[in-house]
């Protein structure tokens, strides 16, 4: 799924957007995520009209956690999966517009009953079904034997990968002398953890 963030998201800026029966599925204040701004499991909330992102740090004290308000012009779309009552999950996906992080549009992108808890339970019965077949089948030693070597093999070529890998410092040189650090000095970047 990657990375995205969260975005806690108050039950009354929704009011408008849903019907009666929809909004009694979302309680208080609704924690969504959303893969429109940092994507860095970082958090961010609507509050006074406004788009604020928790700050973390630490001083002598312990950690510390302040809101500071953005002035980030971005259209946030933020989405949650929701069950009822009866156990059926619905999808609810938002698009709110931010001004200089002001609140300036509201848009309901999807509202949908996604799955039913009778559909659900099918599926997990079904899928239940085929694991304990594939699983019997993953027991008898054909299976065991070529698994042990695939992992050996894996085990092998990521050794013979690291040894032949251009060190970074021979790749820093040419890139140097052929020009591209000066083209893109963010070239260097993708190999850096290798």
């Amino acid at each position: 799924m990657g990375m995205f963030d969260n975005i806690i998201v108050p039950k009354s800026y929704l009011r408008g957007l849903l019907d009666k029966k929809q909004e009694k599925l979302l309680k208080g204040n609704h924690t969504f995520q959303t893969k429109n701004l940092d994507n860095t499991l970082s958090r961010y909330k609507v509050y006074a009209q406004r788009l604020y992102k928790l700050e973390r740090s630490v001083d002598m004290g312990g950690g510390v956690e302040t809101w500071r308000k953005l002035d980030n012009t971005v259209v946030v779309v933020f989405y949650d999966t929701i069950k009822d009552k009866k156990e059926n999950e619905w999808w609810f996906e938002f698009g709110f517009t931010f001004n200089k992080g002001k609140l300036d549009k509201k848009e309901l992108i999807s509202c949908k009953l996604e799955t039913t808890k009778a559909k659900k339970d099918s599926i997990d019965k079904m899928w239940n079904t085929e694991q304990e077949i594939f699983n019997e089948y993953r027991k008898c030693f054909k299976y065991r034997f070529f698994a042990g070597v695939e992992r050996t093999f894996l085990k092998l070529t990521n050794w013979a990968r690291k040894q032949h890998t251009l060190p970074l410092e021979l790749r820093r040189m040419a890139y140097e002398k052929s020009g591209r650090l000066d083209f893109d000095p963010k070239a260097l970047e993708l190999y850096e953890d290798i």
